[in-house]
């Protein structure tokens, strides 16, 4: 899975730096990008994970939000305790600037960076699902035209030993071109009965799909909880 890429957007040195310094004291640190409010704009915000607002002039907040509104990514937005919210037109979650705000930030980060993980994990699992049924519908129809195949072949093995009985009757390139029909026709029959083994690989490769997807939803739902 890609390292989790978090935006932060401040115009206040000393907020990012509290931010920056709490976040190193973790095992996992995500990678960062520090960007002033007036250059939001010029940012690609669509390639982060998250957003993260503080320590803004009153007046550019507005106009950052709208800005990664237009994004779609997670916003957390941390606000002094006396400023009223101006986030009620985007979903964002809020933090008030109280002591201790650095931890709640991280624990909000932490679970949107899990979400987006398990969202990953999820698009994998379906890709592989697919690819699986896939390859089982065409091992099914190899199956299944296997005995119709079979059965021409059987009559053109046949056919051609009975012409081989008897070479006398034959002119020496007939006689030869109808060899090379019969030895074809026995190398495809072999190859035919190796695909006796394909409804064991069919249903291992169901059964291993089956494990993966349970164990999939298993680590999901012990994210969630």
């Amino acid at each position: 899975m890609k390292q989790p890429f978090a935006l932060i957007i401040s115009d206040d040195p000393q907020f990012s730096q509290a931010l920056l310094a709490r976040w190193r004291q973790e095992r996992s640190v995500p990678e960062f990008t520090l960007v002033h409010g007036d250059l939001t704009a010029e940012i690609d915000a669509g390639s982060c994970d998250v957003a993260i607002v503080g320590g803004l002039r009153s007046q550019a907040v507005d106009f950052v939000l709208r800005a990664l509104e237009i994004a779609g990514k997670p916003v957390i937005l941390v606000c002094e305790e006396s400023e009223d919210s101006s986030a009620a037109h985007i979903s964002v979650r809020l933090v008030r600037k109280r002591q201790g705000w650095e931890n709640i930030v991280l624990l909000v980060a932490g679970e949107i960076f899990r979400g987006e993980e398990l969202l990953a994990r999820s698009e994998q699992s379906e890709q592989a699902n697919k690819q699986l049924t896939g390859d089982a519908q065409l091992g099914r129809y190899m199956l299944a035209e296997r005995h119709a195949l079979n059965n021409a072949l059987t009559s053109v093995l046949g056919n051609a030993e009975l012409l081989l009985l008897d070479p006398q009757k034959l002119p020496p390139e007939a006689f030869s071109q109808i060899e090379t029909i019969r030895n074809m026709a026995v190398r495809m029959h072999e190859i035919l009965q190796r695909f006796s083994s394909l409804e064991k690989e069919l249903k291992i490769m169901e059964q291993q799909a089956k494990k993966e997807v349970a164990g999939k939803r298993a680590v999901a739902v012990s994210g969630l909880s």
